[in-house]
């Protein structure tokens, strides 16, 4: 699993949000949220930072994360 995906599961969870809880944050389907959990449907860079506000999660944190991923590459 990308560790973006990855991280961004993770706030989900420490929030104590499901996937239902945060698509109606976000205005989405729970498909939605699903197809990016999974790897299925990438972010583009304005919904990653609305997905980090519903989650109340620093965006530059998963930036990092990418930055340090294509470090490794």
């Amino acid at each position: 699993m990308h560790a973006l995906q990855q991280w961004l599961i993770t706030q989900r969870q420490q929030k104590g949000l499901s996937q239902l809880q945060l698509a109606q944050r976000l205005g989405q389907s729970i498909g939605y949220i699903e197809k990016i959990e999974q790897g299925d449907y990438v972010l583009e860079i304005i919904e990653y930072l609305h997905y980090c506000q519903a989650l109340d999660a620093d965006p530059s944190v998963g930036i990092t994360l990418i930055d340090l991923a294509i470090s490794k590459d």
